[in-house]
């Protein structure tokens, strides 16, 4: 590979099969091969394909022997070419972000589900009160501004810019929130790149100690009154830690450890969420606030439904929990039938993928669609 002799074939077939001798975990080597030198040539595959019999100038032959390498060192492809396509949306990735997953993709789905039934049952709401001046137009854009949405652990923000960008209303809050300023540059730069920079408010966040800052260079503080959010969307690590050192070469030796451990069970930040989640009903009740209506979307591990379901009863029903044992009056509350302002319906249903595998846990606090 290191003569410039070497027509752009012959660099890919001899490229292809130094790939099959050093990494393992490659599915289809000449593939990856024709793809890497098209990001070192900066052409289309089809122009590649035209010119195989062209010979590879120099210049071009370090570049393409550059990505190689790290290629055959199990470096993943999407941080070699710093891209990776999610919901059909091209986003910028290294290594302070997860590689966006294709099972995420039904997060987004439910997510852009609950804002259009949320917004339209506002937009209902505004229409029984509004005026006869007022254009539907005017009361879409105004009841779709109350519609605020947290992502908690955003990385890449790959969902927060795949929520932004396929949300028909425009004027919906949505607050990337990352505990790593790293990931947050990152998610900043997809959403410059995707032109929902104005959609979107970056936030530092650490669940571990839920302060809210503003993400900017004066990092104004910001009050974490999480019943004043319609959605709070999270895919949080779930990977048991002593399962890490089984990952794959590629997940494990360049992702980031701390977006993929999940704790000693998997669940540590399942149930910090959850307690989040049970105190914004909380607050929401002693404050009277109007929004009585929230939802919790998170990605699961499907072998762990059963344990997160366990935690959701825990929270909410059980007198043996961590979490409400002062709370009895909160909770008889949210569980009592006829209290009409938060009726019982605090439900917890599991969504599956294409698979048929549950892989989105959706928690609803104050549905009532009788």
């Amino acid at each position: 590979m290191k003569s410039n002799n070497f027509t752009i074939f012959e660099t890919i077939k001899a490229a292809s099969e130094y790939l099959k001798e050093n990494n393992n975990e490659i599915v289809d080597y000449f593939k990856e091969s024709l793809l890497l030198m098209s990001y070192a040539l900066n052409v289309s595959i089809e122009k590649i394909i035209i010119n195989y019999e062209n010979k590879i100038t120099e210049d071009k032959q370090n570049i393409f022997n550059g990505y190689i390498k790290r290629r055959a060192e199990k470096e993943p492809f999407a941080y070699i070419i710093n891209n990776k396509e999610f919901y059909s949306i091209d986003f910028f990735v290294d290594k302070n972000v997860l590689i966006p997953r294709p099972d995420t993709e039904i997060l987004v789905d439910e997510s852009l589900k609950e804002i259009y039934r949320l917004t339209n049952k506002k937009i209902n709401s505004a229409n029984s009160y509004s005026r006869q001046s007022c254009n539907e137009s005017d009361i879409k854009n105004n009841a779709a501004k109350s519609i605020s949405i947290i992502d908690i652990g955003t990385g890449s923000g790959a969902i927060a810019v795949s929520i932004a960008k396929n949300c028909k209303y425009p004027n919906i809050e949505i607050f990337a929130a990352d505990n790593s300023y790293n990931a947050l540059n990152i998610a900043k730069k997809n959403a410059v790149l995707n032109n929902v920079e104005n959609k979107i408010k970056l936030t530092y966040f650490n669940i571990l100690n839920p302060n809210i800052c503003w993400y900017n260079e004066f990092s104004k503080k910001y009050n974490a009154d999480f019943y004043n959010f319609d959605i709070i969307i999270s895919n949080p690590p779930y990977i048991i830690s002593s399962d890490i050192n089984f990952l794959s070469d590629e997940v494990k030796n360049y992702e980031p450890c701390e977006a993929l451990d999940g704790g000693i069970d998997g669940l540590k930040f399942y149930r910090k969420i959850f307690e989040l989640f049970s105190s914004a009903i909380k607050d929401s009740i002693s404050s009277n606030s109007t929004a009585n209506e929230f939802c919790l979307l998170l990605e699961i591990d499907s072998r762990y439904k059963e344990e997160i379901k366990k935690i959701f009863e825990l929270t909410f029903y059980s007198k043996d929990n961590n979490y409400n044992n002062s709370f009895e009056d909160y909770k008889s509350k949210i569980n009592t039938k006829d209290n009409k302002n938060n009726p019982i319906n605090i439900t917890i249903n599991f969504i599956k993928d294409l698979s048929g595998k549950e892989r989105v846990a959706k928690i609803n606090y104050g549905k009532n669609d009788n």
